[in-house]
């Protein structure tokens, strides 16, 4: 077994991207083994997966994902043992079992203190994918979490994946934000010398109106093959969801609407990445 690592990943925020990877990853998580890999300085996803009180007590004495991308020093750890905060991190030590509703999930945890990896040295970028090499043999799928801007953190995981995926709100201001997307993915590119596969696209907090309906349209229209049949409505209760550490499919004010278009999305999903 070899995981497909998979980036989630768009230059606009409040596009519902975690929303998506989180929901996508308890969905996946029913049947496969799944490691969730957050690295957005704002670790909405962290926050959302793992209880505070487990997370406040998990990074006194262990590793986040920002002692991947710096191993040599005591950033990210917020309390305490120091002797700890110089051991280089390891599976153990640097990834959460999340158990919920009978399915487990693993979480490679952010922290806010990423923010202040701001000049890191020659050869960070490539922290992370040597990090999932060493693990992607105990996971079906792994999914990174990237923040929304073009940054060392996102091409860490450009250079970490298989292929990525895009999650769009249909809106015109967000659909807006695609061309940025593939400007910075051309950057890549161009920067590291190969290339990456785009999965597709897939629709996040849709509203039935007429403006979403013409948006989304043109998407696939400029995006022909690409965006995935399944999609994400926007409804209530999904703040509600994360505050108490639920998934999407088993929250009660969210469970109807969403378990079959995340199943849906999900089984596109895996045809799709069993091509890369």
């Amino acid at each position: 077994m070899s995981a497909k690592i998979v980036s989630l990943i768009n230059m606009k925020g409040g596009v519902g991207k975690t929303t998506l990877a989180i929901g996508m990853a308890w969905e996946l998580a029913k049947t496969k083994k799944v490691l969730l890999v957050d690295i957005d300085p704002q670790f909405n996803a962290t926050q959302w997966v793992v209880k505070a009180d487990i997370y406040l007590d998990w990074v006194k004495n262990k590793h986040t994902v920002l002692s991947i991308f710096q191993p040599n020093g005591p950033a990210g750890f917020h309390h305490g043992n120091q002797a700890a905060a110089f051991q280089k991190p390891t599976p153990v030590t640097s990834i959460i079992h999340v158990q919920h509703s009978g399915s487990e999930l693993h979480v490679l945890p952010s922290t806010l203190e990423l923010m202040k990896l701001d000049a890191a040295p020659r050869g960070t970028e490539n922290r992370l994918r040597v990090f999932l090499e060493r693990v992607r043999s105990a996971y079906d799928y792994i999914l990174i979490d990237c923040p929304p801007t073009a940054s060392l953190f996102s091409y860490s995981a450009f250079l970490a994946s298989d292929a990525y995926l895009v999650p769009v709100k249909p809106d015109p201001l967000s659909v807006l934000g695609l061309p940025l997307l593939d400007k910075a993915m051309l950057d890549y590119e161009e920067r590291s010398g190969q290339e990456l596969p785009r999965l597709g696209l897939v629709f996040t907090q849709v509203r039935q109106t007429e403006a979403m309906r013409t948006t989304m349209d043109q998407v696939r229209r400029e995006y022909p093959g690409e965006v995935f049949d399944g999609q994400i409505i926007q409804t209530t209760g999904v703040a509600e969801a994360v505050e108490d550490n639920s998934p999407l499919q088993s929250f009660h004010k969210t469970s109807a609407l969403l378990r079959a278009p995340l199943a849906k999305i999900c089984a596109e999903f895996t045809d799709r990445a069993e091509y890369v």
